[in-house]
């Protein structure tokens, strides 16, 4: 039964309805809530976020009633390869002997993150409505962040307000851009730019710009990713949309350091930046120097891995040292920590370190997904180019430099199912938020607003 009537065209102002029936309303309600549920957590042998509890008796049932959502065929070479992600995962642990606990916990990961992802295919079903949705859940758990960080304005900014207001002032910039209102957007983007700048969050400063240069308007819409045009003439816009993005990247960082010789940043913010950027492999390396220890134990072990959380203290003083070494640091002493897991911090070292070469070969499949995103986003340039370009570059940050599990875990399945979206889409309507217009008697014309219904 729909939620609310409509009177027939020509006959009074027709109301909008925002939802076709309470079956619908219930369960976009539930995807929200579903995305919400990962502000909290529980401790069973690691911890499990809220969204993952919810999961176990609302996936049977999703897949009782549309299991073909889950497996389209565009998602198969998704599961082969999460599925040998699994199984590297399953036999280093056997032939390295790891630890029962660390074992499940690290097949677990693994197996939850197929399920989430299963989840999601089947409610959101591609539809972009449904998508915003559940973007939008992830205020609460940054509006949580803000509040369990107070009293400290830049961690509130980094982990909660700066998520919160970007996300917001991109969706909102969308309008502006499909309108051709370049200069509106532009403000809005270097407004966002300005106060992630201000707050000292550097990594999203460089991604807003670099985002929002990677969907200029330089060319005409099409290419590979969007009309029929010759593999040259593609690669020369790849190449033109990379250099610049590279140029938006080059820009942001000379920013953040005149801010830090102008004195912008407290005392203790511009000692760090300057120790992070005084050593010999710049900025990126200083600020992750797991990465460098991550790509050293990928070489000792590059078939099987190092198995579930792997200990070893050996590569905890070899980051030590390599900071050293290369001037980001003063001191060779390392740190004392009471469980000296092989440092990653990044979803694709991770996976790679611990599972052996069949995670990195998932994460390096997702990496190429969501770059052909990003060049399909920069060719077409859809309505909602602003925020998919913004989402789908911060997933790549997330793949290279920030760590994976707990509700991270739901975040990828989405921006995976996001990329898929994307690549699949055959025209650039496809990607808009309204629906196609429903012919009506008398050659008249009603956009539907309500989306997909379940």
């Amino acid at each position: 039964m729909p939620l609310g009537t409509a009177k027939q065209l020509g006959r009074g102002r027709q109301p909008i309805r925002i939802w076709e029936s309470r079956e619908q309303f219930f369960t976009e309600l539930g995807l929200f809530l579903l995305g919400a549920a990962g502000t909290y957590s529980v401790s069973v042998i690691g911890m499990l976020p809220g969204n993952e509890i919810l999961l176990l008796p609302a996936l049977p049932v999703a897949l009782l009633i549309h299991s073909r959502r889950a497996f389209r065929r565009e998602y198969l070479w998704f599961y082969i390869l999460v599925f040998g992600w699994l199984f590297g995962t399953i036999f280093g642990d056997l032939y390295l002997g790891s630890p029962i606990g660390t074992s499940i916990k690290g097949a677990a990961r693994v197996v939850f993150f197929a399920l989430d992802f299963m989840l999601l295919a089947v409610v959101i079903n591609n539809s972009t409505r449904r998508m915003i949705i559940f973007l939008s859940s992830i205020f609460v758990e940054m509006l949580y962040n803000v509040h369990l960080f107070r009293g400290d304005f830049l961690t509130q900014w980094k982990f909660g307000g700066s998520s919160i207001v970007t996300i917001t002032a991109f969706l909102l910039s969308c309008y502006f851009y499909s309108r051709r209102r370049y200069w509106v957007y532009g403000s809005i983007v270097f407004g966002v730019a300005a106060l992630n700048l201000i707050f000292a969050f550097r990594s999203q400063t460089a991604t807003v710009v670099v985002s929002a240069a990677m969907i200029l308007p330089v060319f005409a819409k099409g290419g590979k990713y969007g009309g029929k045009h010759s593999p040259g003439e593609t690669f020369f816009k790849i190449a033109v949309v990379l250099a610049l993005a590279g140029g938006a990247a080059f820009g942001a960082n000379k920013a953040i350091r005149i801010a830090v010789e102008n004195g912008l940043f407290d005392e203790s913010v511009s000692q760090k930046f300057e120790m992070q950027s005084a050593g010999k492999l710049g900025v990126l390396v200083g600020g992750r120097p797991e990465t460098l220890v991550a790509l050293q134990a990928i070489r000792d072990s590059p078939i099987i891995g190092h198995g579930s959380f792997p200990v070893d203290t050996k590569y905890l003083d070899l980051k030590q040292d390599l900071q050293y070494e290369y001037g980001y640091t003063e001191t060779d002493t390392p740190e004392d920590v009471e469980e000296p897991v092989i440092p990653t911090h990044s979803h694709l070292t991770m996976a790679w370190v611990e599972s052996g070469i069949l995670g990195g070969v998932f994460w390096i499949y997702v990496l190429g997904l969501t770059f052909r995103g990003i060049m399909k986003v920069s060719f077409t340039r859809p309505p909602l180019a602003p925020i998919y370009s913004y989402l789908l570059l911060n997933f790549v940050w997330n793949v290279l430099y920030s760590p994976f599990g707990s509700v991270n875990r739901m975040w990828a399945a989405y921006f995976i199912l996001l990329s898929y979206k994307i690549v699949k889409s055959p025209t650039p309507q496809a990607f808009s938020a309204r629906q196609p217009k429903a012919r009506l008697p008398f050659g008249k014309t009603m956009v539907r607003l309500s989306g997909n219904p379940i």
